[in-house]
């Protein structure tokens, strides 16, 4: 299941657990949302694409709809996510790409829903373990500060370790106006400044799309 670190779908199906959003009023003005896909990421240098991009009501689209939507059996997820089982969620306008190498993934989601923002991991979900596709799985997660982004942000790094492998996620979510970014980086090893290096690329791009003329 570790091998094909690059695999977007076999990272996903590691990430199992349920998610929560917390209401939060955006401390700026609220930010249009058209062409979310816009504001996506260009490939990394030597990755490719994996999936997307795509663009649509979350539900519709892979990712929400998919293992990540689909698989969430256990009571902790390893990232801040929105709950892709809500209505507001699924039927949110959304943007979503993942990109991979042989060295590891990144994939970006983008959703406009107001007033939402993944809540902070329980302090339960600090360590746990799983059974994932057969094989027992331990997660071991830890809150980052990272230089803040937009209106809210949130990062995490979590060690995923089982079958004699081993692998970290890094997970970013950040708020602008309505629109909330995810990013989620998996590697043999996530460094913290590589992590805040690819958020803020990410981020600046968002802005970018989303800001309203004057």
């Amino acid at each position: 299941m570790f091998k094909a670190v690059s695999g977007v779908c076999t990272v996903v199906a590691l990430i199992s657990g349920c998610a929560v959003t917390e209401k939060a009023a955006p401390s700026s003005a609220p930010v249009p949302a058209p062409g979310l896909g816009a504001a996506l990421l260009p490939a990394p240098a030597g990755m490719r694409v994996a999936y997307g991009p795509e663009s649509g009501p979350y539900g519709t689209l892979r990712a929400g709809a998919g293992p990540a939507a689909t698989r969430r059996s256990s009571s902790c997820a390893t990232t801040p996510a929105l709950d892709a089982a809500a209505p507001e969620v699924r039927s949110a306008p959304a943007a979503v790409v993942a990109y991979s190498s042989d060295a590891g993934s990144v994939t970006q989601a983008l959703v406009e829903l107001p007033a939402a923002f993944p809540a902070e991991l329980p302090g339960r979900c600090a360590s746990y373990r799983a059974v994932v596709d057969g094989q027992r799985v331990t997660y071991t997660t830890r809150q980052i500060d990272l230089p803040p982004l937009g209106d809210r942000s949130r990062a995490y790094v979590t060690a995923v370790s089982g079958g004699g492998q081993r692998l970290e996620v890094g997970s970013v979510a950040v708020m602008r106006g309505r629109v909330v970014m995810s990013l989620l980086v998996v590697a043999r090893e996530v460094k913290e400044a590589g992590l805040a290096e690819q958020s803020r690329k990410a981020y600046e791009r968002l802005e970018r799309a989303t800001r309203t003329p004057r």
